[in-house]
């Protein structure tokens, strides 16, 4: 866990959105902020993060569509989402690897819950959006 000293010099925790902001993990994309995959592991591993788990739901070949659940496990509990990926809301050179852009997507809406993170992250943005 990551630390930022008080005015009096004692430690205390730093937070969490601190910590993604020190990874230079929020972004700025058309006046809104997205945080990124990599930093949400990186702070979940400093928050105890023990696995993830992805399993591919739902995928029709012919649409190239995917669905993937993730379920993220560690210190602060045991958190699962869902995330998809078509031609339709990924850009053009996604397109082709749409089990694993769903994956990643189901993982960082799970890492999102596991830390407590409101903010959207970069890789769920549809199409060319990013």
């Amino acid at each position: 866990m990551g630390f930022e000293r008080k005015p009096s010099g004692q430690a205390r925790p730093q937070s969490i959105e601190a910590m993604l902001r020190q990874a230079k993990a929020v972004i700025s994309l058309q006046g809104r902020q997205y945080v990124t995959y990599k930093g949400l592991l990186w702070v979940a591993h400093r928050h105890g993060l023990e696995s993830i788990n992805v399993e591919l739901v739902s995928y029709d070949a012919e649409a190239r569509a995917a669905i993937c659940r993730a379920t993220v496990k560690g210190a602060r509990g045991i958190y699962s989402d869902i995330g998809d990926a078509s031609p339709a809301n990924t850009n053009k050179m996604i397109a082709n690897a749409t089990i694993r852009m769903a994956s990643t997507r189901a993982q960082g809406r799970a890492l999102r819950a596991y830390l407590g993170v409101g903010i959207t992250s970069v890789e769920e943005l549809p199409g060319d959006d990013k």
